[in-house]
C-alpha cells in the first residue's frame, strides 16, 4: 500500500509538517492552515485557522512526488481553489508591529519608511507602533529608546505585556506581572467547553480585575501541582494551562526582585501596571438605571467615543473606569469587552499627567432649552468625570443664539405678531417715502440681540424679541408706524376693529356691517394713502360684502341684501338709510 501524508490545521502552528520521505506516493491536504495575526484591540498575537493560497497548496501537492509520481487529494472543490489569492499576504504585513519597531529603534533606525524592508510593511501600521510605544514610555518623542524602553526588550514579549512586566517589578511585584504577562500571551486558560459566564463562579461574584481573576484560577491549578484531572475540574483548559506555566517559569527567572517604586499592595501595583500596558484602552461605564445596566451587559464609551458591552462574564461589575484589556466583535452585539481591569482616575493624574485635560465647555442642553456649563476631565479624547460650570456669557450667548436661529424667531413670538409687525413695516414703506421696511432677516438679527445676557429659550419667550425687532426702528419711524399704521382703528359706532396684517396683502378689518352705519367712506390708513379692505359680517359673523368702496356698497348693494338680512335676522335693526 503507497505511503500517505495528511496535512491539516492540527499541526504545528502555521506550516503543516510533512517531510520529504521515501514512499510518499499521496497526500491529503485540508486547504487550512494556522494562520499569524494579531488582535486589533490588545495588538497581541494571534493564529487563527484560515485558507491557504493558491501558491501554498501548490507546493503542498508537491510534497506528494518528491522521490516518485504521486497524487494530492484536497478535500475542497476546484471553485474554491480558484476563489483563493494567488500568493499568501507577507507575515509582516499581518502583524503588529509594535515589537518589531522598538527592536529596530534599539538598533539605531530612525527612518523606518525608508528601511529596507523585504516585504515593506503599510505605512499606518508602522506609525501606529511608534505610536503605541511611544505611549507605552518605551520610546521618547525623537523615537530614541527610554530607560524603560531598553529594560522592555530584555523580555520575549509583545511591548505591552513587556511594560506590564516592568512596571510590576518596579513596584515589587515582578513575579506576578510576570504570570500575567504570559496568561495574556498565551491561550484563554478558561476550558473552551464551558461558557464564559459559568467561568465567572457566581452571578454575585465581583472583582477589581478579570486579569487578576485569571491569575487566582492559574494559582489555583499550581496548588494542585498541574495535575491535568484537577485543571480540567476547576474548568481551565489543560493545554493552555500548562502553556502558561511554562512561559511564566522562563518569565519569571528574568525578573527583578528589588523594587525601584515606594512600596504598595500587590493588588494595586499589578492594576497600575496593566494600566500601563493599555494607557489607550481606557473606557468608562455608562450612567444608566440599575435594571438597564444590567440587561444592556454593562454599557461601556470608548476612548474615541465609541460604544461596547462588557462580557456577562466579568468580575468588573462595579468600577466606573476601566481598561478593556480584550476585546472581540460579535455578530449582532458589537464589540463586546472580554477581559477588563479597574483603575483610578487619580492613577492617570501620576502616570500620564500630560495627557489629562481639565476643560470646561459650553453646551447646549436641547431637552432643558438651555446652555449649560460643563467641566470635564479629559484623557486623551475620554471623559473621566464631568460637573456643572460656571457660565461664559459672551459664549452663552452666542450658543443660545445658535440654538435659537435653528427654531426660528416666530418660536418666540406670540402667534402672528412677528408677521403682523414686518406686514405693518411694509405697507408704510411703500406708501411713506423715506421709510425702511423690516424683513425676516431683521427679525433674525433681533432674535441674536435678545440672546445677549441670556441663557434659555424661556427667557427668549418674554417679549424680548419683538422689543429687539421694534428697536430696529428709528424713534421717529416707531411713532410713523403707531400712528400710520394703527393696530386698530375707531369705527363710527364707537367700536375700536383690529386691522388685519399679513405679509403681501393688503390690510384689512372684519366687523359686523351695523357698526358701519353712518360712516359714508371707507376707513383708511397711511394718512389716507390706503384704504382697508372692509369684511362686512352678518350677525352669524359671515362676511355678506367684502369691500373698499364703502359708499358704493351703500348705493348698489345694500338694498337687495337689506332684504335677505331682515328676513333672517327680524330683530336686529335694518335701517333703509343706513348712513
Amino acid at each position: 500500500m503507497a505511503k500517505i501524508a495528511a496535512g491539516s490545521a492540527a499541526s504545528a502552528p502555521g506550516r503543516v509538517i510533512i517531510t520529504t520521505l521515501s514512499g510518499i506516493a499521496a497526500a491529503i491536504a485540508s486547504g487550512l492552515a494556522r494562520i499569524a495575526g494579531h488582535s486589533p484591540w490588545s495588538g497581541l498575537s494571534t493564529r487563527e485557522t484560515g485558507p491557504i493560497s493558491q501558491a501554498s497548496a501548490i507546493q503542498r501537492a508537491g510534497r506528494a512526488g518528491r522521490t516518485q509520481k504521486g497524487r494530492c487529494l484536497r478535500l475542497y472543490t476546484r471553485a474554491d481553489f480558484e476563489r483563493r489569492r494567488e500568493h499568501d499576504v507577507p507575515e509582516i504585513q499581518r502583524i503588529d508591529l509594535a515589537e518589531t519597531v522598538l527592536s529596530l529603534r534599539a538598533c539605531g533606525v530612525r527612518d523606518l519608511v525608508s528601511f529596507d524592508w523585504l516585504d515593506a510593511p503599510p505605512p499606518e501600521a508602522l506609525a501606529f507602533a511608534d505610536s503605541l510605544l511611544r505611549k507605552l514610555s518605551a520610546t521618547d518623542e525623537k523615537g530614541e529608546l527610554t530607560k524603560l524602553g531598553r529594560r522592555m526588550l530584555s523580555f520575549p514579549l509583545h511591548p505591552r505585556l513587556s511594560r506590564i512586566v516592568v512596571e510590576a517589578e518596579r513596584r515589587g511585584a515582578g513575579e506576578s506581572g510576570a504570570r500575567i504577562a504570559a496568561l495574556l500571551a498565551e491561550r484563554d486558560i478558561r476550558a473552551r467547553a464551558g461558557s464564559e459566564t459559568s467561568f465567572r463562579g457566581s452571578d454575585e461574584a465581583t472583582g477589581p480585575s478579570d486579569v487578576l481573576h485569571l491569575l487566582e484560577r492559574f494559582e489555583e491549578a499550581e496548588s494542585a501541582r498541574f495535575q491535568p484531572d484537577a485543571i480540567a475540574r476547576m474548568g481551565l483548559d489543560v493545554g493552555a494551562t500548562l502553556a502558561v506555566n511554562r512561559a511564566r517559569k522562563q518569565l519569571e527567572r528574568m525578573v527583578k526582585r528589588e523594587a525601584e517604586l515606594p512600596s504598595t499592595n500587590e493588588e494595586e501595583a499589578l492594576l497600575l501596571a496593566i494600566l500601563t500596558g493599555f494607557p489607550d484602552r481606557l473606557a468608562r461605564r455608562r450612567k444608566l438605571a440599575a435594571h438597564l445596566e444590567r440587561s444592556s451587559g454593562g454599557n461601556l464609551i470608548l476612548q474615541g467615543g465609541k460604544t461596547a458591552k462588557l462580557s456577562e462574564a466579568s468580575v468588573v461589575r462595579d468600577a466606573p473606569l476601566l481598561v478593556a484589556v480584550d476585546a472581540e466583535e460579535r455578530p449582532r452585539q458589537g464589540v463586546v469587552v472580554r477581559l477588563a481591569s479597574a483603575i483610578e482616575p487619580e492613577w492617570l493624574l501620576d502616570l500620564y499627567p500630560d495627557a489629562v485635560r481639565d476643560v470646561t465647555e459650553v453646551v447646549w442642553n436641547a431637552k432643558t432649552e438651555r446652555v449649560e456649563g460643563m467641566g470635564r476631565l479629559v484623557y486623551d479624547g475620554l471623559v473621566l468625570d464631568e460637573a456643572p460650570a460656571a457660565l461664559g456669557s459672551e459664549q452663552a450667548s452666542k450658543l443660545l443664539g445658535e440654538a435659537a436661529l435653528a427654531k426660528g424667531p416666530h418660536a418666540f413670538v406670540d402667534a402672528d405678531a412677528l408677521d403682523r409687525f414686518l406686514a405693518r413695516t411694509e405697507i408704510l414703506a411703500a406708501s411713506l417715502p423715506g421709510f425702511s421696511a423690516l424683513t425676516i432677516e431683521d427679525a433674525k438679527a433681533a432674535l441674536e440681540a435678545a440672546c445677549e445676557g441670556r441663557t434659555s429659550f424661556e427667557e427668549l419667550r418674554d417679549g424680548s424679541v419683538m422689543a429687539a425687532l421694534e428697536a430696529r426702528l428709528s424713534p421717529k419711524e416707531r411713532a410713523q408706524l403707531a400712528e400710520l399704521a394703527p393696530e386698530r382703528v375707531r369705527l363710527r359706532s364707537g367700536r375700536e376693529a383690529k386691522v388685519q396684517y399679513e405679509p403681501g396683502k393688503a390690510p384689512f378689518l372684519a366687523s359686523r356691517i351695523q357698526d358701519f352705519f353712518g360712516m359714508n367712506e371707507t376707513p383708511s390708513i397711511a394718512g389716507g394713502r390706503v384704504p382697508l379692505v372692509l369684511h362686512l359680517l352678518a350677525p352669524n359673523q359671515r362676511a355678506v360684502q367684502v369691500t373698499t368702496d364703502l359708499r358704493g356698497f351703500w348705493e348698489r348693494h345694500y338694498p337687495s341684501i337689506r332684504k335677505e338680512l331682515m328676513r333672517r335676522y327680524p330683530k336686529h335693526a335694518w335701517p333703509e338709510k343706513p348712513i
